[in-house]
């Protein structure tokens, strides 16, 4: 999202709704995702028109069939390169839905070589779709959090971590407390782990990995830090997971469980030195499987 553009978002408290042509009910306590697409400038300047075109249309289709399927809980705006998802108020339910909405893009993106970054924030904003009018401190809250952000992932502002609290008491599936990378350093903070559906999903975390990948061939310098980044995070996840899952199986006496993660990263492609450093198996027990 350009500097120009932040302008027509900001909120001018001088201004009754009803002198802009909004009726109260536009205006909501509201969960925000704002999504951005990485290197949007360098990608139009790169690449021929006809095929931009074909892989914008592509992903806008992948973007509307999540939220389509959602519309009665998201909204959708799209602005050049920005993404952004409200939510019709700020309950559980809501914030469950666009935690999957934003999953399921991100995941796409990331499949359609089209790199994004974002934050989730909460709070008053009024939206207006007819008249393309959105604003609200929320939403500025989430574009500056995303401006800062420092791998392709979406992070939870601290205005909606209590929300984000509660749901993990629900289901942790979505929401993890990472030490992210940002422009100013490693910040704990909470993280959309849009990568993995479970601990042990490791042909989704494969696929993703190989995604990104595919992406550090295509870039170099700065860029790639994005990337390293993004990759470092999945690691992360993917040992502290493991781990988890394997202290539990030790703990009832269950090495089957510890043998069964390690098939199944086996039959997603993964080398059995990397099985052997995420699962403390040895090569030859992974060899044998």
């Amino acid at each position: 999202m350009k500097e120009e553009q932040s302008s027509f978002l900001m909120q001018d408290e001088s201004l009754p709704h009803s002198s802009m042509g909004l009726s109260e009910e536009d205006t909501a306590n509201r969960f925000v995702a704002f999504l951005d697409i990485m290197g949007f400038k360098d990608r139009v300047a790169r690449t021929a028109h006809d095929d931009l075109r074909g892989q914008l249309l592509d992903f806008n289709s992948r973007i509307m069939k999540h939220t389509k399927l959602n519309d009665k809980k998201i909204q959708l705006a799209q602005f050049s390169d920005s993404i952004v998802l409200f939510s019709n108020d700020d309950s559980l339910e809501s914030l469950e839905i666009m935690a999957q909405v934003s999953r399921s893009i991100m995941r796409d993106a990331i499949s359609c070589q089209i790199p994004l970054k974002g934050a989730v924030a909460q709070g008053k904003i009024t939206c207006d779709k007819a008249k393309q009018l959105f604003f609200g401190q929320a939403l500025i809250d989430a574009y500056l959090l995303e401006e800062s952000i420092h791998y392709y992932g979406v992070l939870v502002h601290h205005s909606t971590e209590a929300s984000v609290e509660q749901l993990n008491k629900k289901n942790d599936v979505y929401f993890k407390d990472i030490k992210a990378p940002l422009k100013s350093g490693s910040i704990w903070h909470y993280e959309l782990s849009w990568y993995t559906d479970s601990a042990t999903d490791a042909a989704t975390l494969e696929k993703t990995c190989a995604d990104l990948r595919h992406i550090r061939s295509t870039v170099s310098d700065a860029p790639r830090r994005y990337i390293d980044n993004t990759l470092w995070v999945i690691d992360e996840f993917y040992k502290t997971s493991v781990g988890d899952a394997l202290k539990e199986g030790r703990a009832e006496g269950e090495r089957n469980k510890q043998i069964e993660i390690a098939r199944k990263m086996k039959q997603a492609g993964m080398d059995a030195e990397t099985i052997a450093r995420l699962t403390g198996l040895v090569t030859d027990e992974i060899d044998a499987l």
